[in-house]
This record gives C-alpha cells, structure tokens and sequence, in this order.
C-alpha cells in the first residue's frame, strides 16, 4: 500500500501544477472517482460500536444546542465538566443529527497510513480527521479558518463548501469567492489560514487530512524526504496469518482450492483422502 503517490492522490492535475499554481495560494476543487471508499459507512458503524473503547478523541459537535462541543478525553480527565454517555445516549445524540468527529485516525484505515506517508514527504507530520454528519444541516463549524493545509476526501452524502476571500491574521472571512457542492469521491485542498464553511446536504462523511508546512519550505528550496527517510510514522502491519491460500501473483485467494470443492462423482474421495494426509 505505500505506492500511493501525490500523482495518485492528485489526479488527474498534475502534481507540479498544483505547486505552483495553488499551494498556500488558493483552493482547488478535484471531481473524480478516486479514493470514494476511503471510509464508508460500514466503517464508521465499526468504529462507533467500539465506543469507548479506542475512540478517546471522539467529539460531538454542537452537545448542548449552543455551540458547546463534547469531547470524550476531556469528559475522562475531568477537564471538561460534562457527563460520560453511555453508548445508548451517544447513539441517540446521533439520531438526533448531531455531527461527530474521529480525530487522529490515521490508522484506522491501511490507506490513511499510506497517503499520510506520501503526504510527510512534502510536508511536516499530518493529521486524520473524520467528520461524519448524521442528517442534512447538522451543526458543524461557523466559517473559520485552520492552521494547516487541508486536504479533505469526501466518500459519503453531499457537502455544500464556501470559501471566502480573507485569510488569517484577518478577523473576517470577508467576501465569498467560491461555492460548490462536493460528493463521494470528489477531493477538495484548502490552504492554511483561509477562510471556509462546511454545510451536510445529507448525511455524509468528509476527510480532513491535513499537514503543518515543512520549515522555510519555498519553491525555490523545496525540501522532499526521500521515502523511507525523515520523520516517517509507524509502519502499518499486514497481520494476516500468511499460509492462507494464495494464487500465482501472491493475491489471497477466497475461494477453496480445487481439490477439496463439492461437485463431481469423486469430491468426497478426494477430500477424506486429504484429511487422512
């Protein structure tokens, strides 16, 4: 898995266009079909059905109908003054059209472990959010703007984004520059300190994953780590037990090897002969 490249994960603009043309400089919009099953929403029931188990960073946006976000290792470490939920509570928050975030999920998933490696080649270490909206208009953030470059996977329901002309140190957004809708498969890059919105058409999930700037990365000095070199995460395992049954090219093969299949007049010969083996 880790021969996904920034060609890949670019596709079909050519990754020197974007450098030049649209890092730290403005948003780029990328419809294609490419990385649409990067979490889905068998994946997130998954997660959810750990609760509490491994999700320590789980928050929930808008807890209290203020504005107020819920945050489960806060609520543990009594820095925030919030009940713990049970998991029926939590899931009636959901029901409710409540906008959860997984944040730090980077190895929830083999290929978020790969992009994130990619991505660490151009830029300091990287972050997975997962936004995950139950209904259409649930409660996210008010336009805001974010210290990191963003690059955000959309592989469910439908996003209403608008970006706006300001960018931090202003205080304003300022005027609205762009508004589009994105869906499954579609890749949206913000760049650090500008301005933007997020609104759920209908239930979704969005991918925020976002890297700090390398130190005094320019153009004219543009530092790429080599693979394998650098500031390099965890390598992800492949646990498989490795005498499964495999075909010629080394893929695993779900189907039972021929000799011990139903079918024919000598199935069961061949099969108790091989077990007495």
């Amino acid at each position: 898995m880790d021969n996904i490249t920034l060609k890949d994960i670019l596709n079909p603009v050519d990754p020197k266009r974007f450098w030049l043309h649209y890092w730290g400089k403005k948003h780029l919009v990328i419809r294609r079909n490419l990385f649409k099953t990067l979490f889905k929403w068998n994946d997130f029931n998954n997660v959810m059905n750990n609760y509490p188990d491994n999700l320590n960073h789980l928050q929930v946006l808008d807890y209290d109908g203020k504005g107020k976000s819920w945050c489960l290792n806060k609520v543990k470490s009594g820095k925030l003054k919030l009940p713990m939920l049970s998991k029926e509570q939590l899931f009636e928050f959901w029901k409710s059209g409540k906008t959860f975030v997984l944040p730090s999920a980077e190895y929830t998933k083999e290929k978020f472990v790969a992009i994130c490696n990619e991505f660490e080649r151009y830029f300091n270490r990287g972050t997975v959010n997962i936004y995950c909206s139950s209904k259409k208009d649930a409660v996210g953030f008010p336009a805001h703007c974010d210290q990191t470059e963003n690059f955000l996977f959309h592989t469910e329901g439908k996003v209403k984004w608008t970006i706006y002309e300001n960018s931090a140190p202003n205080r304003e957004p300022g005027k609205i520059v762009d508004e589009f809708v994105l869906e499954p498969g579609d890749l949206l890059y913000i760049p650090q300190y500008r301005y933007h919105k997020a609104e759920s058409l209908t239930p979704r999930i969005s991918i925020s994953i976002h890297f700090a700037n390398k130190k005094n990365q320019t153009l004219k000095k543009f530092n790429i780590t080599a693979k394998g070199k650098g500031m390099y995460r965890p390598k992800w395992y492949d646990w498989v037990p490795k005498d499964l049954y495999f075909n010629k090219k080394g893929y695993r093969k779900n189907e039972v090897p021929k000799k011990f299949r139903m079918g024919g007049s000598n199935w069961k010969k061949t099969y108790f002969n091989n077990l007495k083996r």
